[in-house]
């Protein structure tokens, strides 16, 4: 997927994989990668208090996933009438054969009124360029916090309902 990253000062464009790998691991392990990473953690966690430093990244997206309970169809979520934004993230960087590789994890948080009819959490959502733009450029926690944007969702096919990176069926 690709992601925007702030790599020393540089802003730039790359290929990544989802699921945050420890930092310099020397291989692929799903036994240490992680998904999502929580906001109430993020200063706390010796993993993503590192890489809130200086790691940040953005996922521009025009729509998410979220997997309601049990018996109930995935669903898209848009953000403002499906115009562009961007998730808040954290990268790391791994090694793959002794190639450099990155890989990231999108910061969750609490879910607003619209998703909480469907989960707990949610994505930071970073609508503004310039909010995304303070984000990778290391502002402060608070632009994480409070944000709230008008989301809709409509229901997709039950196929998709795996989101592991190990699928055969290239949905993940």
């Amino acid at each position: 997927m690709s992601i925007v990253i702030n790599d020393r000062n540089t802003v730039k464009t790359v290929e990544a994989r989802w699921w945050c790998q420890l930092e310099g691991a020397k291989e692929w392990s799903t036994k240490y990668a992680i998904f999502n990473a929580n906001i109430e953690r993020l200063e706390s966690s010796p993993m993503w208090r590192n890489l809130l430093k200086s790691k940040r990244c953005i996922m521009p997206v025009t729509s998410f996933y979220e997997w309601p309970e049990k018996g109930k169809p995935p669903l898209e979520i848009f953000a403002n009438g499906g115009h562009p934004f961007a998730l808040a993230g954290l990268w790391s960087t791994w090694f793959d054969g002794g190639v450099r590789r990155e890989s990231f994890a999108v910061i969750t948080t609490a879910a607003n009124d619209f998703m909480s009819a469907y989960h707990r959490a949610m994505p930071v959502i970073l609508e503004s360029k310039d909010i995304q733009k303070l984000w990778l450029l290391e502002g402060g926690m608070d632009i994480l916090r409070g944000f709230e944007c008008h989301l809709t969702g409509k229901p997709l096919t039950d196929k998709i309902e795996n989101v592991y990176p190990d699928r055969s069926d290239g949905l993940a």
